[in-house]
């Protein structure tokens, strides 16, 4: 009797848990389903290159993106290749490693969100300033 009562006593809790973190729809690209997700090529001349920072970057706009996404969601960037002919979403930051001839650099890539878009960013330790080469990345948004 007293685990039936706690029991009943538990999934009460849970359902006025449940009924009290109810989001509010106005606006919100997530109604329905709380996530998102796309692919974003970036072509080799999409790229620009800031010679301050020693950086290339691609900003992309995001409409689904905005200010409550921004400060209430989870927000993470994959780096896209193929292994075998299978796809890998690789978590941001993604470092790639190189070694020719006794020589060793990298490619390192990441991204930076803001309301409304995103930044990719690309850096190479050789300082090599031609433009990096084309790739994918996945943004994937949720609300909490």
């Amino acid at each position: 009797m007293k685990n039936t009562i706690k029991s009943s006593l538990l999934v009460g809790i849970f359902v006025l848990f449940a009924v009290s973190c109810n989001v509010s729809v106005d606006d919100d690209p997530f109604y329905g389903s709380g996530t998102f997700t796309n692919a974003y090529y970036i072509d080799t001349e999409d790229w620009y290159y800031d010679k301050s920072a020693d950086l290339f970057y691609c900003d992309v706009p995001i409409n689904e993106l905005n200010k409550q996404v921004y400060n209430n969601g989870i927000l993470a960037g994959y780096f896209v290749y193929y292994v075998d002919n299978q796809r890998v979403d690789s978590p941001l930051p993604y470092i790639q490693y190189f070694m020719d001839r006794g020589y060793q650099w990298s490619y390192q890539y990441t991204c930076e969100f803001y309301p409304g878009g995103v930044t990719f960013i690309f850096k190479d330790s050789n300082f090599d300033v031609s433009n990096p080469p084309s790739c994918t990345f996945v943004i994937k948004m949720m609300l909490p």
